[in-house]
């Protein structure tokens, strides 16, 4: 006779599945952060880069992510063994990660200039085929691990927490290995930036393989289709075509495009406005100008981070008590606010009133991550809905494509506005702030940001798939597996045929 286990056991086990699951984000979460706010430094004052290059470098090999993103996802679903089709790509990214993170921040003695721009160009390029293999195949996990709507969402929101934890503790680690106080003196510090890659590549590669050892798909199933160009391409065009997915991809593609453009500026807007003068050191804050850059950046980033992660629990609550795409529609008009007060302030502006701007952004920014993350998932199901497949690697595939290009653009854009604005370690103080820099960057962080979240917000109101519908698709497709022919009421392919934005007959549900 089979022991059960007891119930302190069994809610152990859940806890342990939906903590490695959601740790697995922190890598995404600590890259993306650093990334935004320290490698760019790292590149121009360590490594003496010209900011146009590194603008080609952080920008072209989101490019190339998006190429190999679909790429990833195709084999992903093809993979079928006893560890499923997800977990085995997630476990061969742990130690790429590790070596190819390192490879971004050590130069191997490399000093000229076109030498330096093509290393690290390609050690981009390979780090980011490193994440692509962890990423894509843990997008894809979750349909197969967990089929409720309400659970997906429980899932998604720890895997939120854990990647704005694993964000916020990076800004924490980083000052710990490298000495911010003077960027002209970066590049004194090659073996800190050393030791700093190695303790990174560690940090960002052991929450794939706690994911790996800590999950387990409940549904296994491959594609077995003929692998040829014309298919894949055929697969990825009907993915595309439910008229959800497409309102979907629009709003995590404009939310990363929102995220990306709050990262990438908000700390020179405050550096512009609130850096003090190079002659005093004198500062709103109390602090050196040398010193600003860095400490200044801890206290926005964590700041903003405190407010955003405090707002994943009543977004979780809105969710379940009325649908995942919800919270844009009250998360993104306090976005609007405290990006309407950065509008306005300049460095005559108390500071207290940009801290305020600040706490509204990061309440308002709190749903650009949770809600295209919780959504995601149930897409799966409104693809085998529409034509009878399981594609949770295309799928996720497509999802990381969307936001490579987008931070990719975001990159470009904002490298090439330092790079027009000859910015550098000696004008980041608000002495040194033209009012055309100051346009400058508040057209990133506040114009394009409100503009994109005005589409998103339009978009929210007409996604029309909440926990009801969600569970009608379920029982439809698990009645079909099982040949049970049941004649589905005129209501119902009504619902079907406006989530999918398509006729009722051309289902796979309805042959």
């Amino acid at each position: 006779m089979e022991k059960k286990s007891s119930p302190l056991l069994s809610k152990l086990k859940k806890v342990w599945n939906v903590s490695a699951y959601a740790l697995g984000y922190g890598t995404g979460g600590g890259v993306m952060q650093i990334q935004s706010i320290y490698y760019m430094n790292f590149l121009m004052f360590a490594m003496h880069i010209p900011y146009w290059q590194v603008a080609l470098i952080l920008g072209l090999t989101k490019f190339w992510d998006a190429v190999i993103d679909p790429v990833i996802g195709v084999f992903v679903d093809k993979t079928n063994t006893k560890l499923g089709s997800c977990r085995p790509w997630i476990l061969a990214a742990v130690v790429p990660i590790a070596v190819t993170y390192f490879m971004m921040w050590y130069s191997f003695g490399i000093t000229d200039e076109f030498g330096k721009f093509a290393y690290f160009f390609f050690a981009q390029i390979l780090f980011s085929t490193a994440l692509s293999v962890g990423t894509v195949p843990y997008e894809a996990i979750l349909p197969r691990m967990v089929e409720g709507y309400d659970e997906r969402t429980n899932f998604s929101a720890f895997r939120m927490i854990f990647s704005g934890v694993y964000a916020v503790g990076a800004t924490w680690l980083y000052p710990m290995i490298i000495k911010t106080e003077d960027l002209s003196l970066f590049d004194t510090q090659i073996d800190n930036f050393m030791l700093l890659g190695i303790v990174f590549g560690i940090v960002f590669a052991i929450p794939m393989l706690v994911t790996f050892i800590g999950t387990k798909e409940k549904i296994h199933v491959s594609d077995d289709e003929k692998l040829s160009v014309k298919n894949v391409f055929k697969s990825y065009s009907e993915i595309l075509k439910p008229k959800l997915y497409r309102k979907y991809f629009a709003i995590n593609m404009l939310g990363t495009f929102v995220s990306n453009a709050l990262t990438v500026s908000l700390l020179l807007f405050f550096l512009l406005n609130y850096g003090g003068n190079n002659d005093t050191g004198s500062t709103p804050l109390g602090i050196g100008s040398i010193a600003l850059p860095f400490a200044l950046s801890f206290l926005v980033v964590n700041f903003k981070g405190a407010f955003e992660i405090a707002f994943f629990v009543p977004n979780v609550i809105m969710m379940k008590k009325f649908n995942k795409q919800f919270p844009l529609k009250v998360d993104l008009p306090i976005l609007f606010a405290g990006l309407l007060i950065f509008l306005f302030v300049d460095s005559s502006t108390p500071f207290w009133i940009a801290l305020a701007g600040l706490a509204l952004m990061g309440a308002g920014s709190s749903c650009l991550g949770i809600v295209p993350n919780t959504l995601m998932p149930d897409l799966v199901d409104v693809d085998e809905l529409t034509f009878g497949k399981r594609r949770e690697g295309k799928c996720g595939g497509l999802i990381t494509l969307g936001r490579q290009i987008v931070q990719g653009v975001a990159f470009l854009v904002f490298g090439f506005i330092l790079a027009a604005f000859e910015l550098s370690e000696d004008k980041t103080t608000a002495a040194d702030a033209t009012p055309v820099t100051l346009a400058a960057v508040k057209i990133m962080l506040c114009v394009l940001p409100i503009l994109s979240g005005v589409v998103m917000f339009l978009i929210s109101r007409t996604y029309n798939l909440d926990a009801k519908s969600h569970a009608l698709i379920k029982l439809r497709i698990a009645e079909k597996h099982e040949n049970i022919r049941t004649e589905i009421p005129e209501n119902e392919r009504k619902i079907f045929a406006d989530i999918t934005g398509m006729k009722y007959e051309d289902l796979w549900i309805a042959k």
